[in-house]
């Protein structure tokens, strides 16, 4: 039988898992989800510790095949945890719909407000992303973070946002397309960063001061403007553990050390800086 490998570093350990290549990316992330929980004992085996899920683009909170499975699989892992897994609108298709174009600022305002009203995540959570839910779990942990996030793990996450389009695939295919055509004009024009959600967390190395002038997310949680938002920074050092996963063969994020907080130098493309070079990292946003 034919098998999908994927590798991947978690702090200084490397991991490899495999899966039927007949299986769909959405299994894939499940598969790697539950390996990386395993690997970084996250979550104790007798913990029962609420646990919030944030899918990604195109996805939605409770699809039987991704987000929905990684639920019951942790229910059945841990018994009597509860699992809270984020849905933007009042339907999975709306869902999926929003994943693309409900404002990204608006989506975590709302649930820093959804989060604080339920009341079995009052004493905190694990919380795991998937590609962008993982940028958007820091956000909140940046900007509200009541109830307080313990664990947080980010699987394919684009901390440092994407410089590339990427594939279309399965049912959001048509959504896809239209994101694709809305980036392909120009992702800084205010009728495209006021709709678009990846167009908020482009970054154009070629054109970093339009960046940081409009870009309406990324910019702003990234701390990359001259102005400091000292919260942000101490919010995510209160986490216990900040678990980021980068696919090493990814082809859908560019570029892939975006999933590391890495990205490319200014004014090129090719050269990558990786978070512990960027000024991020040694000024300490």
């Amino acid at each position: 039988e034919q098998r999908l490998s994927f590798g991947f570093r978690v702090g200084c350990s490397s991991f490899l898992y495999s899966i039927p290549r007949h299986e769909n990316m959405k299994n894939a992330y499940l598969a790697l989800a539950i390996v990386v929980i395993c690997a970084t004992g996250a979550f104790a085996a007798n913990s029962t510790r609420p646990i919030v899920l944030w899918h990604g683009m195109g996805d939605s909170c409770c699809n039987p095949i991704s987000l929905g499975r990684l639920k019951t699989v942790l229910e059945n892992a841990l018994p009597g945890v509860y699992v809270y897994s984020i849905r933007i609108g009042d339907s999975d298709s709306q869902d999926s719909y929003n994943s693309f174009f409900y404002p990204v600022n608006k989506q975590v305002d709302l649930v820093c407000e959804t989060l604080a009203q339920d009341p079995q995540l009052q004493d905190g959570f694990n919380a795991i992303g998937f590609s962008q839910g993982g940028q958007f779990l820091r956000a909140y942990v940046q900007r509200c973070n009541k109830p307080a996030v313990h664990n947080l793990i980010s699987i394919g996450g684009q901390h440092q946002g994407v410089f590339g389009l990427p594939r279309c695939e399965g049912n959001s295919s048509t959504f896809c397309e239209l994101m694709r055509k809305m980036l392909q004009s120009d992702p800084y024009i205010s009728f495209v960063q006021d709709r678009l959600v990846q167009a908020q967390y482009w970054q154009d190395p070629f054109k970093e001061d339009e960046y940081l002038a409009k870009s309406q997310f990324l910019a702003d949680v990234n701390n990359a403007r001259s102005s400091k938002n000292a919260t942000y920074a101490a919010n995510l050092q209160t986490l216990n553990k900040f678990v980021m996963v980068m696919f090493e063969n990814d082809t859908m994020v560019q570029p892939r050390e975006s999933e590391w907080f890495g990205f490319y130098a200014p004014g090129q493309d090719k050269s990558v800086v990786s978070l512990q070079d960027s000024p991020l990292y040694t000024e300490d946003w």
